[in-house]
């Protein structure tokens, strides 16, 4: 029984090898019970093309030229990596200074420990794409960081992301200026007129004001959403409200704004006054997108949080995109990320089944091509060996 049981393991282990060896090659097609398009759509019987870390083509009859190499996944679900677009992650405890709260010239991208080992967890939950930002406890908190989490960990960082602005009860305090809401919005107020006589001005802060880029704009409640599109309707600024889990309350407000949203972190014990508001605002025709805001929550909270939407009244398509394409819009890597489309990274994610249905696995994920995680399968004895 001993001998039998080893030769099925070793067998396991060379088809194991035999199949990394061959995604090893820059060039390989995938073909699955369904293929997640960029409007969120699965379309049945599809295959796509990886070509040098890149998505080459993908469609229902698409014909795989001759010796390349095949993953036959015919019960799975292949879907976009997922973009989380306010995290931690890498840099937990690192991304608050307490002596200033306007550090208008800081980056996240200097708080990354690109090797710390929350990146594996968050591919594990199917995220390929993160955005780093700094603490809520800073009126400007500088740019966001937009990071792989697979892959060399030299190379994680992509892009430099919004603004980060907070205007919640952790930004202001007695022991450091501004101490009030009313005194942070003068303070923002006078840096925004100084940037716009600033034609030199080139930063990040400078872009914001100017209109030319959006921040994400920390709030604490329904009455934060009115003051901040009051606020930027004032100064002609761009802002995507965050944690604007109050929205449904505040229609108006978020309307005014006429920028997506970000909402989260969702959890099966949220009252429904929270997780209506994305299926509302779908219908208002504003863009919602989900965080998990890992790693103080669990990566897999992005996905559940998808899940809760649907539930709760979002279309199947408006709930795969607030965890794609339309976080990946608000980073500003919409070109790379968050879709499956031709000339995309090919950052992708197998599911035994529909990715919003919960019962579904996370089999395998890759990043730019290269597979980067593998589920472990158990592997049952024969039934001659059970007992």
């Amino acid at each position: 029984m001993m001998r039998r049981r080893f030769t099925c393991n070793l067998a396991l282990c060379f088809a194991a090898l035999a199949a990394n060896g061959a995604l090893a090659q820059s060039r390989f097609a995938i073909r699955a019970k369904g293929i997640i398009n960029a409007d969120g759509e699965i379309i049945e019987d599809a295959a796509l093309l990886v070509d040098a870390g890149k998505i080459a083509e993908v469609g229902k009859d698409l014909s795989v030229p001759s010796g390349v190499f095949v993953l036959e996944r015919p019960g799975a679900i292949v879907g976009p990596g997922l973009v989380d677009p306010h995290v931690a992650v890498g840099a937990m405890g690192r991304t608050v200074e307490r002596a200033e709260s306007v550090l208008p010239e800081m980056s996240a991208a200097e708080m990354l420990n690109a090797w710390h080992p929350e990146f594996d967890r968050a591919l594990r939950a199917g995220i390929t794409t993160v955005v780093l930002a700094p603490s809520a406890t800073h009126l400007v908190g500088g740019s966001t960081a937009v990071a792989k989490t697979g892959g060399d960990p030299a190379g994680r960082l992509m892009a430099t992301g919004p603004l980060k602005i907070s205007l919640t009860r952790e930004a202001f305090n007695l022991s450091r200026t501004p101490t009030s809401l009313q005194g942070g919005l003068a303070e923002l107020r006078k840096m925004i007129a100084a940037a716009k006589d600033d034609a030199s001005d080139k930063s990040a802060f400078a872009k914001w004001a100017r209109g030319e880029t959006p921040a994400l704009v920390e709030v604490d409640d329904a009455a934060g959403l009115t003051t901040l599109a009051l606020f930027a309707q004032e100064q002609g600024v761009r802002c995507v409200a965050l944690h604007a889990n109050d929205a449904a309350e505040r229609l108006d407000a978020v309307q005014m704004l006429d920028s997506p949203v970000i909402l989260g972190t969702y959890e099966f014990s949220d009252p429904r006054r929270y997780t209506r508001a994305p299926g509302l605002l779908g219908k208002a025709d504003v863009p919602v997108a989900l965080t998990s805001n890992a790693p103080r929550y669990a990566p897999d909270w992005l996905r559940i949080g998808a899940a809760i939407e649907m539930r709760q009244g979002a279309s199947r398509q408006q709930a795969m995109r607030s965890i794609s394409k339309t976080p990946a819009e608000i980073a500003g890597v919409a070109d790379r990320v968050g879709s499956i489309a031709e000339g995309m990274d090919a950052d992708l994610v197998i599911y035994s089944g529909d990715p919003l249905d919960l019962r579904s696995r996370i089999l395998e994920v890759f990043v730019n091509g290269e597979r980067v995680f593998v589920a472990e399968e158990p592997v049952r004895a024969p039934e001659d060996e059970a007992s």
